[in-house]
């Protein structure tokens, strides 16, 4: 069985996949349609779920929260032009990645020192980190619905407790 942090990423896995695969039910009009909103668009939104995950990724293995920011940056152009088809295959690329990471842990608990450099210094723990992962991916899976029903379309659940019975 997985540990806690493996867990709710897992879980954070589903609920993309989830709402991923509900946008594809989505003519490309309507997944790009400009609005106002919390994001330009729902696909604004879910690009901007993948980089900052990406970004993310980067500081945990090592990179500066600068460096993953500029790391994130330099494919944002290209991460936000995909159709949702090749955004989901980039999805894929990542999970396993960070999945990889996660798998290499011996110890989720390792204190990590963080340069913000909007907030300074702060020492943090792997775990913590994958929590922000999720919490953010919770954060705006919910933007994504709320700007569905905008458009006059549903979303999905993607609550935990139905991650459970998945």
């Amino acid at each position: 069985m997985a540990n806690h942090v493996e867990n709710l990423y897992n879980y954070h896995v589903w609920a993309n996949q989830r709402i991923i695969d509900h946008l594809k039910t989505l003519s490309p009009e309507k997944y790009q349609k400009e609005m106002k909103s919390v994001f330009s668009s729902v696909s604004k939104v879910l690009s901007h779920l993948y980089l900052v995950e990406y970004g993310w990724l980067h500081t945990l293995e090592g990179q500066s929260i600068n460096e993953a920011m500029q790391s994130s940056f330099q494919i944002q152009e290209k991460i936000e032009k995909l159709p949702i088809e090749d955004l989901e295959t980039e999805f894929h690329t990542l999970t396993s990645r960070f999945k990889t990471f996660l798998n290499r842990q011996e110890d989720m608990e390792k204190r990590i020192m963080l340069d913000n450099p909007w907030a300074g210094l702060r020492e943090t723990s792997i775990s913590e980190m994958v929590l922000h992962v999720v919490n953010h991916g919770t954060y705006h899976r919910g933007n994504i619905s709320a700007m569905l029903h905008q458009l006059g379309d549903s979303s999905v659940m993607t609550d935990y407790a139905f991650y459970w019975y998945s």
